[in-house]
């Protein structure tokens, strides 16, 4: 496909996207005088500006300007139910009508983790917090006092929220600073990283098993924990090839590491999380987006003798605080989202989803565009490619340009979505119908 061809066409399709956007385009100019660059989140950011949306209803949202859009994003995968649905919204005004937060306790968080834990095994003890961030930042902690060493292990390219080991080889850029791909270096991601942050952190290659247990063998006397999202979704979504996850486990057992899964995202994918799929029990496990039903909510939990670090009872050496931790708002919305998420309602998203990856692959083929779709629950993730990535540093090749023209071509056409997204329980085969045949629109002009 000539470059300068696809070039000229996305120019075109960002004119369309700025003449029919003219109120977005508006509070974005607006939103700079009181914003930083008039963002407050650095994923929602876009140019030539972002859509500022005003509502949501089931598999749409609608616009300051009036479009309706199909939305395959579904806030970074967190409404699994899609927006507004009728269940939460109900659930919802009867809690707040009932108060929204309280200094003690509600019987909620304790059904909460009951639920969990049944669907959880390895969660045989949890503690809830507000966010992604905070349910990682809590668990490296654990393992660390836990363990008494001082170093971290997180893979290459991987998103763990904004803590400062997260931002740590956080989707660097490719070049030769980043060290061989079997040794990944340790690269600051942000600016005003502590130096001892980089030294206590050390990068691994995902699905590269005998690199992993060299770097981890060595680093053996101080490795307090390795952390993985299953799923490798921030870095591009690359699957685990064959017996990675379990080789994990048996490495973090020898040298006397926790596992940490960051299920904050690959929880989605069935009601066990990855960890249900691939049959891997880690240490311990973090959570939110999913289990907060569209509000502020997450969780961080595992194997009872590392959680005894937070029990009051004993001493509590970890304490954690948190005005919001288990709010009522979140954990009804939780309840709600998980009860609606039945067994056969995770069996009828995942077969959207198939349906899905297997028209988006029909329709490349079809079209001569060299393209990958992985697909895994609800989840599915398109990679302009020759073959599918097996980690960070092949996934980060991806055609951009690709990428930005196809984006555009469905935004101005009513349909959402980010190099992939997620499929809520509210679709149906129209809606995915919609999006290949979209799609295929979008590449039979050239």
């Amino acid at each position: 496909m000539d470059k300068q061809v696809l070039q000229n066409s996305l120019d075109s399709l960002v004119t369309e996207y700025v003449a029919n956007n003219p109120r977005s385009r508006e509070m974005s100019e607006r939103a700079k005088e009181s914003l930083p660059g008039g963002n407050t989140r650095t994923g929602a950011y876009m140019r030539p500006f972002p859509i500022y949306i005003e509502r949501g209803e089931g598999v749409y949202f609608y616009d300051l300007d009036g479009h309706r859009l199909l939305d395959f994003v579904n806030n970074n995968t967190a409404l699994i139910l899609g927006h507004a649905h009728p269940a939460i919204v109900e659930a919802l005004q009867d809690r707040v009508a009932k108060g929204t937060a309280f200094s003690r306790p509600t019987a909620l968080e304790v059904e909460m983790a009951e639920l969990l834990r049944e669907r959880v095994p390895s969660l045989e003890r949890i503690r809830f917090c507000s966010s992604g961030t905070e349910a990682v930042l809590n668990a490296l902690r654990v393992a660390k006092g836990f363990t008494g060493k001082r170093k971290i292990a997180r893979f290459e390219g991987a998103y763990h929220g904004v803590g400062e080991y997260a931002l740590v080889s956080y989707v660097p850029p490719l070049g030769p600073e980043l060290g061989p791909a079997d040794r990944p270096r340790s690269v600051p991601s942000t600016a005003g990283l502590s130096p001892a942050v980089l030294e206590e952190v050390v990068v691994l290659p995902f699905n590269d098993a005998d690199a992993c247990a060299e770097i981890i063998n060595e680093n053996a006397d101080d490795l307090a924990a390795v952390i993985v999202d299953p799923l490798h979704t921030g870095a591009g979504t690359c699957l685990p090839v064959d017996g990675f996850l379990p080789r994990l486990r048996e490495l973090t057992t020898q040298v006397g590491a926790l596992l940490v899964f960051d299920e904050i995202i690959s929880f989605r994918a069935s009601p066990g999380g990855a960890q249900g799929l691939y049959g891997v029990r880690p240490d311990l496990t973090c959570m939110a987006k999913v289990i907060a039903g569209g509000t502020a909510g997450a969780a961080f939990g595992g194997r009872a003798d590392v959680m005894e670090l937070y029990d009051p009872t004993s001493g509590a050496k970890i304490p954690q605080s948190g005005t919001y931790n288990a709010n009522p708002i979140a954990t009804v919305a939780g309840l709600v989202t998980l009860q609606t998420m039945t067994p056969d309602a995770y069996e009828k998203i995942g077969a959207l989803t198939q349906r899905l990856g297997a028209g988006l692959e029909s329709v490349f083929a079809e079209v001569g565009v060299e393209a990958q779709v992985t697909a895994i629950g609800s989840l599915f993730r398109v990679h302009f490619l020759p073959r599918r990535p097996q980690n960070y540093r092949e996934a980060a090749q991806d055609d951009k340009l690709l990428q930005d023209y196809l984006f555009f071509w469905l935004l101005n056409r009513g349909i959402h979505w980010t190099s992939g997204g997620n499929v809520s329980l509210p679709m149906t085969e129209a809606h995915i119908d919609r999006l290949v045949s979209e799609v295929q629109n979008a590449f039979q002009q050239f």
